[in-house]
C-alpha cells in the first residue's frame, strides 16, 4: 500500500498543514502567516525543519519503505526518523552512525540528499509512531505500507502549542524522540505544535498570530537567547508582549513559561546583566500578567559537559531524558 497524501494527512500530528508537488509532500509546522513573519528574519529556513512532526497510526502491514530528500534547515546535518512499535524503538532511518558521534557533535558533517530506507515488521496489528527530524527539511516522495490492509490514524486526547529556543527545537537529540519536547507531548497525550527556534528569543509578533486551534496546554522556554544577546529593556517589552498575546489568543489554555536551564558561560555579564537577571525577567513579567505558571528549569540538566552535544548549552538523549522527566513531574502538579 503506497500511502496517498489523505492518507498521510490524516495519521500527521504536529503539522500546521501539509503541502505537495511534483517533488513531494512537505510538513510545515508554521503556518502561512507564521512562516511570512519569518522572511523578514534570520531564522526563515529553520521554520521548515520537522521538529516535533510524527505520524502515527495502526497497521498490519509487514515492512515499512520511506522514500525522502533531506535538505537544510539549520546548521544541523545529522538527522533520524526514529520509528517505534507497539511503543518501543524499532527502528531509524538516518544518516549517521551512533558510535561516530562522539563529543562534541553538534556541527558533525554528514551527508544529506536523496534517501531510500525499508524496514521488515513482524505480520500482525500494530501501532506506529514515526517522529520526524528536528533540524531537517525532509520532502517525502513515497511511504509504502506492505501487505497492509488497514491504515488507521490514532489521536491524541490533548492539544498543545510549544513555544522556544534551541533547546525546544530539538538541538541536539541524536534521536528526536528523546527531544524533551517530543517526550513531554507523548507523556501528556498531546499533539503538540512545536514552534521553537534555534537562537530565538521571545517576539511579540509571533505570538500575537493566531493558530487554528484551541490548545489545552502551552509551554513558552525563551530567556537564554535574550539574556546573551539583547538589552533587558528590549527583552522585558517582547516578554511582556509574548505572554498578554497567549493570554488573548487562547483565554483558555493552561501556559507554563519554563526558565533556562544550566549553560556553560552563565557566570559572563551581558548587556543584559547575569543570567539570573533573565530568570528574575520571567518571573516578574508573569508573576504581574497572572494566569500563567512559571517553572524553574534551571536544575532540570546537570552542569556536567557529558550532558551536552556541544559541552555547554545543547543537551544529549540523556540530557533530554532528565529535562523531559523533570519537567513532566513539575507541569503534572498543575494539570
Amino acid at each position: 500500500m503506497k500511502l496517498n497524501l489523505k492518507q498521510i494527512k490524516s495519521i500527521t500530528q504536529g503539522a500546521a498543514y501539509i503541502t505537495a508537488d511534483e517533488s513531494g509532500i512537505q510538513f510545515h509546522r508554521f503556518n502561512e502567516a507564521e512562516e511570512t513573519y519569518y522572511k523578514s528574519t534570520s531564522h526563515s529556513t529553520k521554520t521548515f525543519s520537522t521538529s516535533g512532526i510524527q505520524m502515527v497510526f495502526k497497521t498490519d502491514a509487514d515492512k515499512l519503505s520511506m522514500k525522502a530528500n533531506v535538505s537544510v534547515a539549520s546548521t544541523r546535518k545529522f538527522f533520524s526518523f526514529d520509528i517505534y512499535i507497539n511503543g518501543e524503538l524499532s527502528g531509524e532511518f538516518k544518516n549517521y552512525k551512533h558510535e561516530e558521534m562522539h563529543l562534541p557533535y553538534s556541527l558533525q558533517e554528514c551527508e544529506l540528499g536523496d534517501f531510500s530506507w525499508e524496514m521488515p515488521m513482524k505480520e500482525g496489528e500494530k501501532t506506529l509512531r514515526i517522529v520526524f527530524p528536528f533540524g531537517s527539511k525532509p520532502t517525502i516522495s513515497e511511504i509504502s505500507l506492505e501487505n497492509a490492509t488497514f491504515i488507521e490514524p490514532v489521536k491524541r486526547s490533548k492539544t498543545m502549542l510549544m513555544y522556544g529556543d534551541s533547546i525546544t527545537h530539538g538541538y541536539d537529540a541524536l534521536n528526536p524522540s528523546r527531544a524533551y519536547a517530543v517526550q513531554l507531548a507523548h507523556a501528556l497525550d498531546a499533539e503538540a505544535i512545536n514552534k521553537a527556534i534555534g537562537g530565538e528569543v521571545f517576539r511579540s509578533e509571533l505570538s500575537a498570530i493566531k493558530n487554528d486551534i484551541n490548545p489545552d496546554y502551552i509551554t513558552v522556554a525563551y530567556g537564554t537567547n535574550d539574556w546573551s544577546k539583547r538589552t533587558k529593556e528590549a527583552a522585558e517589552s517582547d516578554c511582556r508582549g509574548f505572554y498578554e498575546n497567549l493570554r488573548k489568543n487562547y483565554p483558555d489554555a493552561k501556559i507554563f513559561a519554563i526558565t533556562p536551564i544550566w549553560r556553560g558561560d552563565m557566570d559572563n555579564e551581558t548587556k543584559f546583566g547575569k543570567f539570573s537577571d533573565a530568570i528574575k525577567m520571567i518571573h516578574t513579567v508573569c508573576e504581574e500578567i497572572g494566569g500563567i505558571t512559571v517553572i524553574d528549569g534551571f536544575e532540570f540538566v546537570p552542569a556536567k559537559e557529558e550532558f551536552f552535544a556541544d559541552l555547554r548549552l545543547h543537551p544529549t538523549n540523556e540530557g533530554f531524558d532528565l529535562y523531559a522527566a523533570s519537567l513532566l513531574r513539575e507541569i503534572e502538579k498543575y494539570i
